[in-house]
C-alpha cells in the first residue's frame, strides 16, 4: 500500500497491478481481476453509491422505512433505466448483509404449475443469438434445445440474465474479443441440472413465503447461514476468492457449490467450483469466498428468478408453453411494494459521483508517494508476514483469528489470509 502526499492510497498486488485506490474524500475504486473498475462512495445518512467506471451501470443505496420496518432500497441504473429493489439489512462483526425482498408473490396455483414438469417437452426460441453478450461469451452457455419443465426454462433465463448484466456492466471491456470455449470448459448439462435443482428449492421457498403472507416480516440471519439455505451460486460479477493462501479470481458465469453451511456470521465459506469460464479458480477446485459476496450472488439470483417468473407467467399459453389455470394467474403484492419507488435524479447523481471519483483516482496515481517516517515502506497484497515485519517492524497489536491474522500499526491495519496480505486499510 502506498500513501500519497495528498492523502490518497494505492493498493497493489505483489506483481504491481493496481487493486484498489482510495481517495481523501472516501471514494474507493476497485480494479477487478478482469480489469473492470468499480466505484464505491459512502455518504452520510446511509447513502452508498456503487457503479462501474462509466457511471452508466450501478445503484444508489439508502434506508427506507415502510410499515414500521427499516429496509435498504437500491435504485439501479442499467443502460439509463432506473429500477428500485428492496433488501432487509442484517449485520454481524462489522459486516453488512442485505437480503433481497421480492416485490410480490404469485398465487399458490402458479407455484404448483411452475414446480411440476410440463406434460410434454417445450421447444422455445429465446432470440439471443444476435445479441452482443451472447457472442461475447461464445460457447460457454448453450440453452436447452427443449424444456421438460419450468425449472429448466428458468435456469436458462437466470444464466442469460447474469451474463447479459455482467456484459453491460463491463462497458470498457466490451471491445475484447469473444472467448472460445471447448467441451472441457463449457458449462455442462450436470452443472445446469444443479442450477435447476437450486431453482426448484428456491421456488419451494417462495411458495412457503407466499403462504406466510400476513405473518411477521422475515428477520434474523440471511438464508446462506441456514442448512435449508441456497447450495448453488452463480457468480454475477468478477471477484477475488482464495485457494489456500493464493488469490483466485472468479468471473461472471462461474458456478459454485457450498461445501458446508457456514457458521452464523462467518466471514468466509468453502465452496467447490462446478464450472469456470477459464479463470484461475479451476473447475473442481475448493476455494474460500466471502459470505458477503455469496449473499450478493444470491440476491442477483433471487431478483432474476422474480423477473423470470414474471416472463413465464406473461408467456404462458404462447411459444408452446402450457396455459396457466385461470385461478393461478396474477400476483399478490408485498406490503411495502407501493413505497418502493426509484430515486429521482439517481442517474445524474451516479454519473457525477463516478466522474469525480475517476478524476481523483487519476490524480492520486499521478501524485508523488508520501515520504515514509522512520521504518516504513510499501506494503502490497500477497506479501508474507516476515516481509511485512521487515518493512514495518513489529505491530502494536496482533489479532489472531485462525486462518486470518490482523496486524495493527499506528496508521495501518493489515489483514493476512493464509500467511499473506489480503487487505490493507
Amino acid at each position: 500500500m502506498i500513501r500519497t502526499q495528498g492523502g490518497g492510497e494505492i493498493h497493489r498486488t505483489h506483481t504491481g497491478v493496481i487493486r484498489e485506490v482510495r481517495t481523501p474524500s472516501g471514494a474507493v475504486i476497485r480494479h477487478s481481476p478482469s480489469g473492470v473498475r468499480h466505484v464505491e462512495i459512502v455518504r452520510p445518512g446511509g447513502r452508498i453509491i456503487v457503479a462501474n467506471a462509466t457511471g452508466r451501470h450501478g445503484y444508489i443505496q439508502r434506508p427506507l422505512v415502510s410499515h414500521g420496518h427499516t429496509y435498504v432500497q437500491r435504485t439501479y441504473i442499467i443502460e439509463g433505466r432506473p429500477h428500485a429493489a428492496l433488501y432487509r439489512p442484517w449485520s454481524h462483526s462489522g459486516r453488512e448483509y442485505n437480503v433481497y425482498m421480492p416485490r410480490h408473490h404469485y398465487r399458490p396455483g402458479f407455484y404448483a404449475w411452475a414446480y411440476d414438469p410440463w406434460p410434454r417437452p417445450v421447444r422455445y426460441t429465446w432470440g439471443w443469438h444476435n445479441r452482443p453478450w451472447y457472442g461475447y461469451y461464445g460457447g460457454y452457455f448453450t440453452p436447452y434445445p427443449v424444456y421438460a419443465g419450468p425449472a429448466f426454462w428458468l435456469t436458462d433465463f437466470l444464466i442469460a440474465a447474469t451474463l447479459e448484466s455482467a456484459y453491460l456492466a463491463q462497458n470498457a471491456s466490451m471491445s475484447a474479443p469473444p472467448v472460445t470455449y471447448t467441451t472441457s470448459t463449457a458449462m455442462t448439462p450436470e452443472v445446469k441440472e444443479a442450477i435447476a435443482e437450486e431453482v426448484r428449492r428456491q421456488m419451494n421457498q417462495a411458495r412457503a413465503e407466499q403462504a406466510a403472507q400476513g405473518a411477521s416480516q422475515p428477520m434474523g440471519a440471511p438464508p446462506i447461514f441456514s442448512k435449508n439455505g441456497p447450495k448453488v451460486f452463480l457468480v454475477s460479477s468478477s471477484l477475488l476468492a482464495y485457494a489456500g493462501n493464493q488469490e483466485c479470481p472468479l468471473g461472471e458465469g462461474d458456478v459454485l457449490q457450498l461445501v458446508e453451511t457456514p457458521a452464523l456470521g462467518s466471514e468466509w465459506a468453502e465452496v467447490k467450483v462446478l464450472s469456470s469460464r477459464g479463470s484461475s479458480c479451476q473447475k473442481g477446485s475448493y476455494i474460500s469466498v466471502r459470505t458477503t459476496d455469496l449473499q450478493e450472488m444470491q440476491n442477483h439470483l433471487a431478483a432474476s428468478m422474480e423477473n423470470g417468473m414474471a416472463k413465464l407467467q406473461a408467456d404462458q399459453g404462447k411459444e408452446g408453453i402450457p396455459a396457466l389455470p385461470a385461478q393461478a394467474r396474477g400476483i399478490v403484492k408485498a406490503s411495502y411494494s407501493d413505497d418502493l419507488q426509484p430515486d429521482l435524479g439517481a442517474q445524474s447523481e451516479l454519473a457525477l459521483a463516478v466522474k469525480e471519483a475517476n478524476n481523483s483516482e487519476q490524480a492520486i496515481i499521478d501524485e508523488r508517494p508520501q515520504e515514509p517516517a522512520g521504518a516504513g515502506g510499501t506494503i502490497s497484497l500477497g506479501m508474507t508476514i516476515p516481509e511485512v515485519e521487515r518493512t514495518l517492524g513489529q505491530p502494536r497489536q496482533t489479532v489472531d483469528l485462525g486462518k486470518k491474522k490482523i496486524y495493527v500499526y499506528k496508521d495501518l491495519k493489515i489483514t493476512f489470509l493464509g500467511g499473506k496480505v489480503s487487505d490493507v486499510q
